[in-house]
């Protein structure tokens, strides 16, 4: 598999691509938890606010079908990795053939604790890219239909990673999309990090349904002066009005901090935070020697 992958590196933006015939997104559309629909729809919202001292993830609880239709059902967005956080807009899972995509994120991020951050969302990147090889080949064997109205020239999986690193916030997003090349088409994999070389005092990062909230800080002046809380509260409170049929409540909010994390607010669904492990350096117990007037 490793043999089709090419990986081209261009101004800084880092895309794989894959060979894979246009059929195989299709059954995607029918088998999985695809929450992009070719009417844009995404049925979902997550927004990230980062300074240099804070983060502030928040995301919806609704879920939607396929067709964008409301399953009785809310889900947790955002979940712990360690000391990161994870939250997915877009293609989830397929229950036919196993392919989760929480599921290698969390697998991914664990795979190697020591790595850095970045380490780790390679890690991340490399497995969901191998991944959507092998199930992007077998949605392409059943409906050409569905992929050419799901999936074709869309984005059709995003993902953010958040944390501190050496007491610095780190923002990290992956966009999955469909591209064509030579052969037939495969996925690129494009970047938009917030990492070091990070400007703005308050950066914002929006995933999934945000058409309502596009601007919305920027047009408003002071729209921060009440806290990244309040601000991101806001946004998605926004985008459910607008958008109710395909984003909906409750809201969790999660601050991080370089000491530590905390909801601000969650739905019982949402896991209780783990402080990360910490390892310790072991000290050899010394043996004692004894005194020459003791031998």
């Amino acid at each position: 598999m490793e043999n089709n992958v090419a990986t081209n590196l261009s101004a800084g933006v880092r895309k794989r691509r894959i060979n894979v015939s246009p059929a195989l997104l299709e059954l995607l559309a029918i088998a999985v938890m695809l929450l992009t629909a070719s009417s844009g729809a995404r049925a979902t919202t997550i927004v990230v606010a980062r300074t240099a001292r804070e983060i502030v993830i928040g995301a919806d609880s609704k879920v939607t079908d396929t067709y964008g239709k409301e399953v009785n059902s809310q889900v947790c967005k955002i979940q712990q990795v360690g000391n990161l956080f994870i939250a997915v807009e877009g293609l989830l899972k397929d229950k036919a053939t196993g392919f989760n995509v929480p599921e290698i994120a969390v697998r991914s991020l664990q795979l190697k604790p020591d790595a850095t951050a970045a380490q780790k969302v390679d890690i991340l990147t490399g497995s969901l890219t191998s991944g959507l090889f092998v199930e992007l080949n077998r949605v392409k064997q059943h409906s050409e239909e569905e992929f050419h109205t799901k999936l074709e020239g869309q984005t059709f999986l995003r993902i953010v990673v958040v944390g501190f690193e050496n007491q610095l916030p780190v923002v990290f997003v992956r966009q999955f999309r469909m591209a064509y090349i030579a052969q037939g088409f495969g996925v690129m994999v494009i970047p938009d990090d917030c990492v070091n070389d990070c400007e703005g005092e308050v950066v914002t990062r929006f995933l999934g349904e945000t058409e309502a909230i596009e601007g919305l800080p920027e047009d408003n002046p002071g729209f921060w002066n009440d806290g990244l809380v309040a601000g991101v509260r806001r946004l998605l409170q926004t985008e459910i009005e607008a958008r109710s049929e395909y984003v909906g409540p409750p809201i969790d909010l999660l601050q991080i901090k370089a000491q530590g994390a905390r909801w601000i607010q969650k739905k019982p669904g949402c896991a209780e935070l783990k402080s990360p492990a910490r390892r310790l350096n072991r000290i050899p117990a010394r043996r004692h020697r004894r005194d020459s007037h003791n031998r």
